[in-house]
């Protein structure tokens, strides 16, 4: 369950500082008939719209949800055409409503999913899809001097949480089928890269969670201004596609 108290803190800087999602990856749900004309689509921990608006052009209505207040006025503004529910998806009496299909963008990681995810597949219809997807920020198939900076700062932190896979951000996919509500259609994977300047690389790593020390950010936007130029940055988006197998015999 996502503690919105970071995030109301940010909520003015958060969308110009986040870049956006690939448009490939919203090409890719519409031909899988997540989103698009006549669908009714459930939007989990939608913030201030950094997908929303997108799902809105590609059509049909959107229903989202964001526990954050100020994250969630922000999101009316800039998508007045959702339906916005102020909540912790935890919360929502999701047998009330039915959709063809759910998303999750950067946000599925703070969802209790022994409790959301049977509610998901009862509130989807027969057949419903799940989308979840997230930017890795760094790929680390791709090493920069910047990023070698980072991966120092990084290493510095008196840390005795194991280290995970970079490139299998939670949820994985074994945690999305566990209780097998849920099957996997499909996964795919969009490398890009965008040029930042350190003020924007500051803002930017502001917005992690696990980014909040003042001195680390000192020093992650000291190694960006030490590079020559703009700091190019590889990211990886991620997306797992599946499938409800409720009401299947």
């Amino acid at each position: 369950m996502r503690d919105p108290g970071l995030f109301e803190s940010i909520a003015a800087s958060y969308r110009a500082a986040r870049p956006d999602y690939p448009s490939e990856l919203y090409d890719t749900l519409v031909q899988q008939g997540v989103i698009g004309p006549g669908r009714r689509v459930l939007e989990i921990g939608a913030g201030t719209g950094e997908a929303t608006g997108e799902l809105v052009r590609r059509g049909g209505a959107v229903f989202a949800v964001e526990p954050g207040p100020e994250l969630a006025a922000r999101l009316r503004q800039a998508c007045p055409e959702a339906s916005v529910l102020v909540s912790q998806i935890e919360d929502v009496d999701l047998a009330a409503h039915r959709f063809d299909s759910v998303v999750a963008a950067t946000s599925m990681h703070w969802v209790d999913l022994p409790t959301v995810l049977p509610r998901l597949g009862q509130a989807l219809e027969q057949g419903g899809l799940l989308a979840v997807w997230r930017t890795v920020f760094g790929d680390p198939r791709v090493q920069t001097p910047f990023r070698r900076a980072v991966d120092e700062i990084v290493a510095g932190r008196d840390e005795t949480i194991p280290r995970t896979d970079p490139l299998e951000p939670r949820p994985t996919v074994a945690e999305l089928e566990a209780g097998s509500r849920f099957r996997l259609v499909r996964t795919w994977e969009w490398p890009w890269q965008t040029d930042l300047d350190a003020t924007q690389i500051r803002a930017l790593f502001a917005t992690f969670s696990d980014w909040q020390d003042q001195a680390e950010l000192d020093a992650v936007q000291a190694a960006a201004a030490a590079q020559p130029g703009p700091v190019t940055e590889h990211y990886v988006t991620i997306l797992h596609l599946l499938r409800s197998t409720t009401g299947e015999t």
